[in-house]
């Protein structure tokens, strides 16, 4: 599947997981010291919160896990299916992400927890999104698959496996794309605060537009070979 993607959705796919990694490095670093691209340790400290009997924590964290369970939901019934597929809804989502980015940065600015819920609803949606787009090859929000691939596929080709260098490459891209957004939204939230969401607004935003874009350009060229022909 990776060898069948085009360069444009390898660029997307590495620059949606430098957004990603900014808003959770920006979310961890807010008021509630939590993650929002991932829900595994949200999981884990709902479980170890609820031993403790501290329901006020437990019931936090869960609606951070539902919040994000939600935006996959909406990018499964918006998108509607699998299989990479020219205007299925790509640039809506990635247009209603940079909205919800955009309003966490206010509800953050505000003190309001419900900052942290929105941010874990733009990640679950974009998260589903790519994901879907590229055959659940991608995780843009994420990198414990990614990690358990590199290093799976080096323990494979040392043992004397072929190496899809391909692959390698792209998980690798994607690592060095959200540990390098992990580091810049840190360095910016020092200075910044939550202002510094909105690059990962812009960068959603103009994601979505430039794929409108593309889309509408592509039907012109292949009605005016329809035409032609």
């Amino acid at each position: 599947m990776i060898n069948r993607l085009p360069a444009w959705v390898w660029f997307g796919g590495v620059l949606l997981t430098f957004s990603a990694g900014m808003v959770n490095a920006i979310a961890y670093l807010s008021f509630t010291g939590q993650a929002v691209t991932h829900v595994t340790g949200s999981i884990t400290l709902a479980s170890v919160e609820a031993a403790r009997g501290s329901w006020q924590s437990t019931v936090h964290l869960l609606a951070v896990v539902l919040a994000f369970f939600v935006g996959a939901f909406l990018s499964g019934l918006i998108i509607k299916g699998e299989t990479l597929r020219l205007g299925r809804g790509y640039g809506f989502i990635l247009l209603l992400e940079s909205c919800l980015l955009l309003i966490s940065l206010w509800l953050y600015h505000h003190s309001s927890f419900s900052g942290q819920l929105v941010a874990s609803l733009a990640c679950g949606l974009q998260n589903a999104m790519v994901s879907t787009f590229s055959g659940a090859v991608l995780r843009t929000t994420h990198m414990t698959g990614i990690l358990t691939d590199i290093g799976a596929k080096l323990g494979r080709w040392l043992r004397g496996a072929p190496m899809d260098k391909r692959r390698l490459l792209l998980y690798c891209l994607l690592l060095t794309g959200f540990t390098t957004g992990g580091a810049l939204g840190a360095f910016l939230f020092m200075s910044l605060r939550y202002s510094s969401l909105m690059i990962p607004v812009l960068i959603t935003a103009s994601a979505g537009i430039a794929y409108m874009v593309h889309v509408v350009r592509l039907r012109r060229q292949q009605k005016s070979l329809y035409i032609a022909g």
